[in-house]
């Protein structure tokens, strides 16, 4: 090779690593920032953090319950666009499957001899206070029904122990709305308590209740949880059905994080897994010792 023949392919060379050294710069350049680039690291960390949430969720739910339950991913699943009736059907057609579900409960307890009131907590509007009553009603099985609630809507939540998805005053329905939807006049085993459960289950009437045969806890936020679980401990009866209406799918939120201090504290309970429905429904029965 000449000497201006190696001349020029080297000055080629270096042209082509130039331009390639240029065209690195200009991505770099070009491309997505600093604060872009942690913000993508951020919602990457977060997601990875939801997936492990998750994970260890299912991992003590299973042990927990005896059962293989994955986090569901749709609330309920249905293409309806919102405020049709055709996603309403879709949706209280569930919830009426579920009224179904809690008379078939109802009449196991009253067959298997269970002794106890019906007891729920957070009553909002009064729609499943009143499904109880219909079936108490239905059955004539003597059971008084109670109905717990601030009828101011919720306290204050935590975030830490709660997550974002409340607000204080949220779900608010009067005493009197509520005593109207159910009927109450009308059906004297129906007792409705006004109060923040931290202070109406600490006095009478509450503390008059011996026994309790179906629970129903719709307390949303984790220190109402607290309260309620701690009122049932020693008045749930042993077959008794325990109900969480708003479930969250993380160890350390809401109903489950008071549940899991709950049973930490008395082994003495057992539970067994019935079911799961509608927005995020737990269905439990108890068993006491053994």
């Amino acid at each position: 090779m000449t000497k201006p023949a190696a001349i020029a392919r080297l000055r080629a060379i270096l042209e082509a690593e130039h331009a390639e050294t240029l065209a690195a710069l200009d991505a770099l350049t070009e491309g997505p920032d600093v604060a872009a680039l942690e913000a993508e690291n951020a919602s990457l960390r977060a997601d990875i953090q939801k997936l492990n949430q998750h994970a260890h969720y299912e991992a003590w739910f299973n042990q927990t319950f005896g059962t293989d339950l994955r986090t569901p991913n749709t609330w309920p699943f249905s293409t309806f666009a919102q405020g049709t009736p055709w996603s309403d059907e879709v949706v209280y057609g569930m919830q009426r499957g579920e009224f179904l579900f809690a008379e078939h409960l109802m009449e196991k307890l009253d067959a298997d001899g269970v002794p106890g009131d019906v007891v729920e907590f957070g009553c909002f509007g009064g729609t499943w206070l009143n499904t109880l009553a219909d079936i108490i009603e239905k059955r004539a099985n003597g059971r008084l029904l109670w109905g717990f609630d601030s009828f101011e809507g919720l306290p204050p939540p935590d975030p830490e122990k709660d997550g974002t998805i409340w607000e204080q005053g949220q779900y608010a329905a009067t005493v009197e709305q509520v005593a109207a939807s159910v009927r109450a006049e009308d059906r004297p085993f129906i007792r409705l308590e006004q109060g923040w459960f931290s202070d109406s289950l600490k006095r009478e009437p509450a503390t008059n209740i011996a026994q309790i045969a179906y629970a129903r806890i719709d307390s949303d936020l984790y220190s109402s949880a607290v309260d309620c679980l701690e009122f049932l401990t020693d008045r749930l009866a042993d077959g008794a059905i325990l109900v969480f209406d708003d479930w969250q799918f993380s160890v350390n939120h809401g109903e489950v994080l008071a549940f899991r201090e709950w049973i930490a504290a008395h082994p003495e309970f057992r539970f067994e897994f019935l079911g799961m429905n509608m927005w995020a429904h737990l269905y439990l029965r108890v068993r006491r010792g053994g």
